[in-house]
């Protein structure tokens, strides 16, 4: 006998789950909405408090309190004359511009002064990062940036200003990824929408300007620049004397002798020393508002190499190695006479991968000689001529001497235009041409190295016994500054030796 199992029937779908299920579908849709806008909506509005709208007053200038950079707050004065008197321009049929771009190093204090002169201005300033606007999402970079336009269209008056422009604004032959150009292409658009009644300036920070797309800097948009340099002396003076105001300096240290010290140093790392020297001093366990020249002076070093690695630790014949290394650097640097002398020597590992460190004397120049470049190369030649002299052999210690010698030496030979034999030409400029050239480029590159490492062997081999003696003081007292480098080396061989080719 044979049984058949019947299914029960299926029971219909109750009314309550029917609607708990589109609540949950409504609360999903309702989720993502919020998703959306919150990655579109980006912007924020930071509206200061009412100045003088005389920016040429003493009182409440705000700009009067930034050290140095005199050149370019006369341009953003000039700018803010244009915020607070636009009118006056456009009767006279004057085209203002809609974009100024501030270029320069890192550090130089390009968003300080916007968010200085905002703070001298009656009016909201929109600030956002360019990479704020950088999304893997497809759309979400070019909505983000109607956002913005949209929000200030809404304000009587405004600025907007984009930090770090050059993650959104690179240029887009050099860039596959198809969300950053539409991204870009949404704001060269918005920026053509302007007019001469626009209530919108926009103000952007770079400190890659080459890398920028064209379209971006040409007229009517960022077409206007300003340049920001490093601090000069007396500017680092005053920078060094605002942040140590309150702090009792050693007998022997001075600013300006703290200000030659930070040679091409920007406001920030000054900034930073200064800290770090406070830091130092309070772990040392120093009561009172002072400082050491040991807590300043290990400031200054980390700041530009890098704190110590002691344990790091090298084996007796790796410290020889180095020491040996160091020393053909630092003899090098002072016989040369067209280069900085060393003013410290070490062997203690520092920084990322450091293993010692021959340190010249900061320079002021802003402009190189061809004979001072050669003395430079040479320098960076010294520690591998002095290990070959030493130990017949290299090691792999000069791979940071060997990048930085291939990237001068590709200079002198290109963007300088100093090789005789090539002349002012610089093949990266020359399409077709150029390729062509590379070869001879390089050929004549080859030949120049062999010609400055020959003299850099020579010059060593000949004083093969002072880099010896640097390198056996170096191994007892692990660093050495100009004075003690001095009593171990003749005065005659200090700036004795022209390097020519």
């Amino acid at each position: 006998m044979f049984w058949s199992k019947e299914e029960p029937p299926k029971e219909p779908m109750s009314f309550a789950a029917i609607i708990l299920c589109i609540y949950f579908f409504c609360l999903f849709m309702k989720l993502l909405n919020d998703i959306k806008k919150k990655k579109t909506n980006t912007v924020f509005i930071v509206k200061h408090k009412k100045h003088s709208n005389d920016i040429n007053k003493k009182s409440g200038n705000p700009l009067k309190n930034i050290i140095g950079l005199e050149s370019v707050k006369k341009e953003i004065k000039y700018y803010m004359e244009l915020i607070n008197n636009k009118a006056t321009y456009i009767d006279w049929d004057v085209k203002l511009p809609n974009g100024i771009l501030l270029a320069g190093p890192p550090g130089t204090g390009k968003t300080l002064l916007v968010k200085t002169m905002a703070e001298c201005l009656d009016i909201p300033v929109i600030s956002v990062s360019g990479s704020s606007f950088v999304e893997m999402y497809v759309g979400v970079g070019a909505a983000r940036v109607r956002k913005l336009f949209e929000t200030a269209r809404k304000l009587e008056k405004c600025i907007i200003f984009i930090d770090e422009i050059d993650a959104v604004g690179a240029n887009r032959n050099k860039d596959n990824n198809s969300e950053r150009a539409n991204t870009l292409n949404q704001l060269l658009v918005e920026m053509d929408g302007f007019d001469e009644t626009s209530n919108i300036m926009i103000f952007a920070a770079t400190n890659l300007i080459k890398f920028l797309d064209p379209a971006l800097l040409r007229s009517g948009r960022f077409d206007k620049k300003v340049f920001f340099d490093p601090p000069n002396f007396s500017e680092r003076e005053d920078i060094f004397k605002l942040y140590m105001n309150k702090i009792t300096l050693p007998e022997n240290i001075s600013h300006s002798i703290l200000s030659e010290r930070t040679a091409g140093m920007t406001g920030a790392d000054i900034a930073n020393i200064t800290n770090q020297a406070k830091m130092n001093a309070i772990q040392r366990g120093e009561k009172e508002i002072k400082l050491l020249e040991l807590d300043i002076q290990t400031a200054i070093d980390e700041v530009m190499i890098g704190r110590e690695k002691r344990e790091r630790m090298m084996s007796k014949e790796e410290r020889k190695r180095v020491a040996h290394h160091e020393a053909g650097h630092a003899l090098m640097g002072y016989m040369l006479k067209h280069t900085e002398p060393p003013i410290k020597v070490s062997i203690i590992p520092r920084g990322e991968s450091a293993l010692g460190f021959s340190q010249p004397k900061p320079s002021q120049n802003k402009l190189y000689t061809e004979e001072a470049v050669l003395s430079l190369i040479c320098v960076l030649l010294g520690g591998r001529c002095a290990e070959q002299i030493i130990y017949n052999n290299v090691s792999t210690g000069a791979a940071d001497d060997i990048e930085k010698i291939s990237n001068f030496i590709n200079l002198y030979n290109t963007n300088w235009g100093m090789n005789k034999e090539i002349g002012p030409l610089n093949p990266n400029y020359m399409g077709i041409i150029g390729e062509n050239l590379s070869d001879d480029i390089f050929n004549k590159c080859k030949e120049m190295i062999n010609v400055l490492e020959t003299f850099t062997l020579h010059t060593l081999k000949k004083h093969k016994k002072y880099v010896k003696a640097l390198a056996k003081d170096l191994l007892r007292n692990e660093t050495i500054v100009y004075a003690r480098i001095k009593e171990i080396l003749p005065n005659k061989l200090e700036n004795s030796l022209i390097c020519e080719i």
